[in-house]
């Protein structure tokens, strides 16, 4: 269903709403993706894009998390997967999409972190809209950014096991 974004992808046609995802998918994703700097995963319908997301590694301050997130002896910064962008064409939204698309991200985090570690997922709401439904998937905001959110790996998996 998901699949690496590549130049056949039709890219110009997509709209969430929201214009600084809108931007990032038809100016940078595939440069960004080519370059290693994100792995952009996409749902098509017929070669035009309806629906992607964006996982990178990065590390962060062991200080924005609660001690859950840094038990042991934790490196600092703290090695974990961001989802950079998440968005869902217009046309589509209310039919699940979305959902899918943060269920396969939060999968392949769980599977890349097992390979090279990563204590949580991170990522930054865009707006308040945005923080609102990374709070509602079970997303925590961080102690010194209300627009920071994270879950840790141990919870995702919690998560998948339930819902699969």
């Amino acid at each position: 269903m998901f699949e690496p974004i590549s130049k056949d992808h039709i890219l110009e046609q997509f709209d969430c709403g929201k214009p600084p995802l809108n931007i990032w998918l038809q100016q940078r994703a595939l440069s960004n993706h080519r370059k290693g700097f994100t792995s952009v995963q996409i749902a098509h319908d017929q070669m035009r894009v309806i629906g992607y997301y964006g996982l990178a590694p990065t590390a962060v301050a062991a200080n924005i998390f609660p001690r859950l997130i840094r038990t042991g002896q934790p490196p600092d910064p703290l090695p974990c997967i961001l989802l950079g962008r998440l968005a869902v064409d217009t046309t589509v939204k209310g039919q699940g999409l979305g959902t899918a698309l943060l269920l396969h991200a939060l999968q392949r985090s769980v599977t890349a972190a097992g390979l090279i570690g990563g204590r949580a997922i991170l990522v930054t709401a865009i707006d308040e809209d945005a923080a609102g439904y990374w709070s509602s998937r079970g997303f925590h905001a961080t102690q010194d950014d209300p627009m920071l959110f994270f879950m840790g790996m141990e919870e995702v998996q919690l998560t998948l096991s339930k819902l699969g």
